[in-house]
């Protein structure tokens, strides 16, 4: 099954197939947490979008992608779930997809809880190693912690802005969006658990920035900013 999920997604990210890389060091990878409500999603993508602005055009299959929801919905689909909980984990807005899949799977007897978190975590730890990617969600900042080449970024904010931001971007009243807020942050703490059997280790982070405080481009050009102080950013 392992090997099934590593092959597809391999070839989701991008449209293509990208081979694991025996002969190179693991990453570059950046790694984005953040708090509900944060908009870690478009800044990842902002960032992919300059780096591949920055990147040499004579290295083919260099390009920096996001790992997103889409590729995680579709490995619960090559997982075969039941189209019962493949509906309950296309349809459920108000949760992490993370979280949806390892549930939605857990709910199948002849497959093994911890098989399921083993893959989660493989996949996630081979498209780090692979490198050229920024991965959005909790778990990827201590899953890609022993990539030397990385970057972990950790977005935060007050809870008032934050229910701001979920209400102008959902339509939700702030009763429910602060609500929905508090409901995400338990839950990813909760995922990080089942992933990892503890709490999330605010060590992994290399960063934590007050998302209040910075505009989406701002945070974006802080991001790619650090990369290149790191060496991860080769220029042309």
């Amino acid at each position: 099954m392992e090997n099934r999920l590593f092959d597809y997604m391999n070839r989701r990210i991008s449209g293509d197939f990208i081979p694991t890389q025996q002969n190179k060091e693991p990453g570059p990878v950046i790694t984005i947490s953040r708090q509900s409500g944060c908009g870690a999603s478009s800044i990842a993508w902002g960032v992919c979008t300059e780096l591949n602005k920055m990147k040499n055009q004579a290295k083919p299959g260099a390009n920096w992608s996001v790992i997103s929801r889409e590729i995680l919905q579709k490995s619960a689909e090559q997982l075969h779930l039941d189209p019962r909980a493949l509906q309950h984990v296309i349809g459920d807005k108000d949760r992490g997809i993370m979280d949806q899949i390892v549930d939605a799977l857990s709910t199948h007897a002849h497959k093994s809880d911890q098989k399921i978190i083993k893959t989660v975590h493989d996949v996630i730890w081979q498209f780090g190693n692979n490198g050229n990617v920024v991965i959005v969600g909790r778990g990827g900042a201590a899953i890609c912690s022993g990539i030397k080449n990385s970057l972990h970024i950790r977005l935060e904010a007050p809870e008032e802005w934050r229910v701001n931001e979920i209400v102008k971007r959902l339509d939700f009243s702030k009763t429910f969006a602060r609500d929905y807020i508090r409901k995400q942050d338990v839950e990813r703490e909760l995922l990080v658990t089942k992933l990892f059997g503890k709490k999330a280790d605010l060590n992994a982070y290399d960063i934590e920035m007050n998302r209040s405080r910075f505009s989406e481009k701002e945070i974006v050009d802080a991001i790619i900013q650090l990369a290149t102080v790191k060496g991860m950013i080769k220029h042309i």
